[in-house]
């Protein structure tokens, strides 16, 4: 008899713990609906302070393919400081291409300081995207693109190094050390 109640607490227990599990992942599933309904939106709600990391990116990538530079670096940064993980990385690589394609319009508008100015921004934003994801080939790949534009040098001349001054071997100046020999 007492295992008979045991057995009908646990299958009680059981099914309270589905029943929560079911209702939290409803939750998310509103939570996702109402994300797209506000990405879908045409025109985009205004930003909010309290909105989804990415309502924000996809904010920022209509501000970029209507050609608005500033506002979608901004939106990008915005995504790039809420959302976490992929999300985060996307956000990052996709303001580094904005820096990228902005240097390389004012390259060709005789713009130089500016344009060396934000390859050095797009350089640092792949770097980011690579610290936290060295496998980012993407990202790799602008860099490598990046850096043939304006490639990075030393300030330092290898030709006035001159050699380290001679120091005594280690092995011999230690006490109680033997190099095997007899």
């Amino acid at each position: 008899m007492a295992m008979k109640r045991y057995a009908m607490r646990l299958l009680g227990a059981s099914a309270a713990a589905v029943v929560l599990l079911a209702l939290a992942d409803g939750y998310r599933w509103w939570q996702a609906c109402r994300v797209n309904d506000a990405i879908r939106a045409d025109p985009m709600p205004e930003a909010r302070a309290d909105e989804a990391p990415q309502i924000a990116f996809a904010r920022a990538w209509r501000r970029a393919a209507a050609g608005d530079y500033q506002g979608a670096v901004a939106g990008y940064r915005d995504a790039a400081n809420r959302g976490g993980g992929e999300l985060r990385q996307d956000a990052l690589y996709n303001s580094a291409n904005l820096h990228l394609r902005e240097a390389l319009r004012l390259r060709d508008q005789d713009a130089e300081p500016q344009a060396m100015a934000l390859l050095e921004l797009a350089k640092q934003g792949y770097r980011d995207v690579l610290h936290a994801d060295p496998g980012y080939w993407d990202a790799k790949y602008n860099l490598e693109r990046a850096l043939r534009l304006a490639p990075e040098t030393d300030d330092d001349d290898p030709g006035d190094l001159t050699p380290p001054p001679p120091s005594e071997r280690a092995a011999t100046t230690m006490k109680a050390f033997t190099l095997g020999l007899p």
